[in-house]
């Protein structure tokens, strides 16, 4: 009678995809082994990483044998004779991770490695896949401490909440990138996030930087390359309010601070938030708070009093 292997540890036999934007990060199989599951001598077109999560474990590989301890974390390139020498009075577990990158396109992603950040990230990581490749074996040297990981992807795959599988595939991918960190210790070469800048966010920061000054749409759009109109149709947008509405809200808030924190004038502080005139900063006050800047000083330091 056919018999379904159901172990009551860590098990991914199904072929999960993380989907990046120029390459996917296929995970084949993953599973939390101890020796009291034999290994057969095998091999795949595919990496495979061997993490040793207790005890000790010897390792077969390219014709070595391999002493593994806890921390320990082994490479395997691809079309490898490899397996874990079964010892049945030994103590040892150990994690295995059977993986891939794959890119997009069918050609590779060479020719855009030097414009886009997505595909340097790509063309990084399959860098040190290929020295794996060509060393066919790599014990790192560092000890990797990933038992929370591997205990979150067991908590997400038994739990089974909304979410877990794209959460376990991130996982996987977490898992991959520490391990292959302890290989290179080189920074990376993208220095700023993948993706579209967030315009209006990337335009309140001006205005947090530079309130006290004369701001005008017209600079700003010129600076992030856009039209001014664009810019006011994206604070509608994502704020649902227009650009000079923000200025001034921003501008007043800072006021805000300084007349419960000082006891400068309100000429003084209309000054110091970009303001040309104590009237301006009055009437800014009246609509947006409905009283004026001496009231609001006065209503916020007796509340501080009590």
């Amino acid at each position: 009678m056919y018999k379904k292997y159901q172990p009551n540890h860590l098990y991914q036999n199904n072929i999960t995809m993380v989907s990046c934007p120029d390459f996917y990060f296929a995970v084949h199989y993953a599973e939390q082994m101890n020796q009291t599951i034999p290994e057969f001598l095998h091999r795949h077109d595919l990496y495979e990483i061997y993490y040793v999560t207790d005890g000790s474990m010897q390792c077969w590989c390219a014709g070595e044998s391999l002493l593994l301890s806890k921390g320990d974390l082994l490479f395997l390139g691809k079309n490898l004779d490899h397996h874990m020498i079964y010892n049945p009075s030994n103590h040892g577990e150990y994690f295995v991770l059977i993986f891939d990158i794959e890119p997009r396109t069918q050609n590779g992603l060479k020719s855009a490695c030097a414009s886009s950040d997505t595909s340097m990230e790509y063309c990084e990581l399959e860098g040190i896949l290929k020295r794996i490749d060509k060393e066919k074996f790599i014990l790192a040297s560092k000890k990797l401490l990933a038992e929370e990981l591997i205990a979150a992807l067991y908590e997400e795959q038994t739990s089974r909440q909304v979410g877990w599988n794209s959460v376990t595939g991130t996982l996987y991918y977490q898992f991959f990138i520490r391990a292959l960190r302890l290989l290179s210790s080189r920074p990376s070469g993208i220095q700023t996030p993948s993706g579209y800048m967030n315009v209006a966010l990337t335009a309140t920061k001006y205005i947090h930087a530079n309130y006290s000054e004369e701001i005008s749409l017209e600079e700003i759009a010129a600076l992030l390359n856009v039209t001014p109109r664009h810019i006011n149709r994206l604070f509608q947008d994502m704020f649902g309010t227009s650009f000079a509405r923000t200025v001034n809200i921003i501008r007043m808030h800072y006021a805000k601070q300084n007349l419960v924190s000082t006891d400068q004038s309100i000429e003084l502080i209309a000054d110091q938030v970009g303001l040309p005139s104590s009237k301006a900063l009055t009437k800014l006050f009246k609509v947006q708070e409905g009283i004026t800047p001496v009231e609001y000083r006065f209503q916020h330091r007796k509340n501080m009093q009590k």
